[in-house]
């Protein structure tokens, strides 16, 4: 790893730091969207980075409730001194073609870790002086979490506006002390068995093995656990909500062709499928584009697509499943990620006798946020 993508000796020594308070915190950081724990809050971003390259700006002037502007003032991170970004929609406003997105890039949860986690604390308006304890997740630990220590941990100064209608701009420092980053799914895993919470748990026997599976935007991954918690086996399957998104576009695309000639270079931005997904909850129907005069309909595409996009998913959750046996074997198989929240998701999973734990794209995040306890010694676990 190169110090110009880390925080490898870039540090400056810690200065001395009074935590008036402290979080136990639990980061999910995501694909397509971060989820965060600290102490008693939540709160979900889209994981998108835009960093700006006019330092003489000072502050940005835009109403963002699901993202911010952070200027890293000074703190352990040296390489970080006075650089700003936009997160979340921030950053997706300001620069829709050429914001990050972080599932494009396999290193990108890794090196912006901190700034993901300080995006969190300004959006919530954390207090100053706060110290944050936090566990995070991984696809690849053992790859990338010393790097990822390394990058949040120690106090940082930022500057960001305040998150209501005074857009005031705030200074504060936090101190950042990383518990451990752990395989992805590992505080689902956790939660699910010892969190005591009756809606999410599932009884389960030290012997006994059940399967996990967490749907994402960038990937589905299955997991063989046991009763202790313990990782029997697990698969990385690509092709998370991003594919289905990715199918939606093409089949509307593909329409555009057949019914009109001069349309047959219009693309659909998957980014505007994405919300009309997202939004079905609230308008009851799904709706290509913001406006509500000129939106367009999909329903057809999105259960076509879906359709298609589910059955493969299955097939290939069976085909690692059933090769040792574990299939037959499970007690249980349940469903998280954010990913498990699509329209019609609880309904298909339900045709497998799959368990859709309730709140699912905050379930690693709370058992994220349940080890750290652990590890402070405020939980019984």
């Amino acid at each position: 790893m190169t110090a110009t993508l880390f925080g490898t000796n870039n540090r400056q020594p810690e200065s001395q730091f009074l935590a008036l308070t402290t979080l136990i915190s639990g980061k999910d950081a995501g694909a397509g969207f971060g989820k965060g724990i600290y102490g008693d809050k939540s709160i979900i971003l889209p994981a998108a980075y835009l960093k700006v390259a006019d330092r003489t700006v000072k502050h940005h002037e835009t109403i963002s409730k699901d993202g911010c502007w952070v200027r890293y003032v000074e703190g352990s991170r040296k390489d970080l001194a006075d650089s700003q970004y936009y997160w979340g929609t921030a950053a997706i406003n300001k620069d829709p073609k050429n914001y990050l997105k972080l599932h494009e890039d396999t290193k990108a949860k890794a090196v912006y870790a901190l700034e993901s986690i300080l995006a969190d604390l300004a959006v919530l308006d954390t207090p100053d002086n706060t110290e944050i304890i936090i566990s995070t997740s991984s696809h690849n630990p053992d790859k990338w979490a010393e790097d990822i220590r390394r990058n949040i941990s120690g106090t940082h100064t930022i500057e960001h506006l305040r998150n209501d209608a005074s857009r005031s701009k705030v200074q504060k420092t936090y101190k950042i002390t990383l518990n451990e980053v752990y395989p992805e799914g590992y505080g689902s895993i956790a939660y699910c068995l010892f969190s005591g919470d009756e809606k999410a748990s599932i009884d389960l026997a030290e012997s006994e093995i059940a399967i996990g599976l967490d749907f994402g935007t960038s990937t589905v991954i299955a997991t063989v656990f046991d009763g202790t918690g313990s990782i029997i086996e697990r698969s990385l399957i690509e092709g998370g909500s991003g594919q289905l998104y990715q199918a939606i576009a093409d089949t509307m695309d593909r329409r555009n062709t057949a019914a009109n000639r001069l349309m047959r270079d219009t693309q659909h931005d998957i980014s505007l499928i994405r919300k009309g997904v997202e939004d079905f909850k609230e308008r009851g129907k799904f709706v290509y584009g913001v406006s509500s005069l000129a939106g367009k309909p999909f329903e057809e595409e999105y259960h076509q697509s879906f359709s298609q996009w589910f059955n493969l998913k299955i097939e290939q959750i069976a085909n690692f499943a059933s090769g040792a046996g574990y299939l037959d074997r499970a007690k249980h198989l349940t469903a998280w990620g954010g990913a498990a929240q699509l329209p019609g998701m609880a309904e298909a999973l339900a045709e497998f006798n799959v368990l859709l734990l309730p709140d699912p794209q905050f379930i690693n995040a709370n058992g994220l946020k349940l080890l750290t306890q652990v590890t402070v010694g405020e939980s019984d676990v």
